[in-house]
């Protein structure tokens, strides 16, 4: 049996809209990156690798989630696989300009996802 918050949680997951869970699996990301440049400053590099692993989880996630009936599908999993490799960078580099070069992009992408969300909602109504 699940504890309180944790059916929370998961009743939570189930209920967002598609648009809400995309946002916050990049909302996660960004936060996993950030901490892991503050792990990485501090030397801990064990504790660093973890978050930036569980980045990964997300991309690929993102990945495999694709409906390539889309055109654009293609290039949204260039980018995510783009984000994938510079993690790896990071990771076995332990240094943390991969991180600070994609994090402005995962942003960017996180606010037009938002965007494009909102719009949704918008013309549904």
């Amino acid at each position: 049996m699940l504890n309180p918050y944790e059916q929370y949680k998961q009743t939570s997951v189930n209920t967002m809209t598609k648009g809400e869970l995309l946002l916050s699996l990049f909302d996660g990301a960004i936060k996993k990156l950030n901490q892991s440049k503050i792990l990485m400053d501090n030397n801990e590099y064990e504790q660093s690798r973890v978050l930036l692993e569980k980045c990964r989880e997300i991309f690929n996630y993102l990945i495999i989630t694709l409906d390539y009936s889309y055109e654009m599908s293609n290039e949204l999993k260039e980018m995510y696989s783009f984000f994938n490799r510079e993690i790896v960078k990071a990771i076995f580099s332990r240094k943390t300009k991969p991180i600070e070069d994609i994090l402005p992009l995962v942003r960017d992408y996180r606010d037009t996802w938002e965007q494009a969300d909102k719009l949704a909602r918008t013309s549904k109504n």
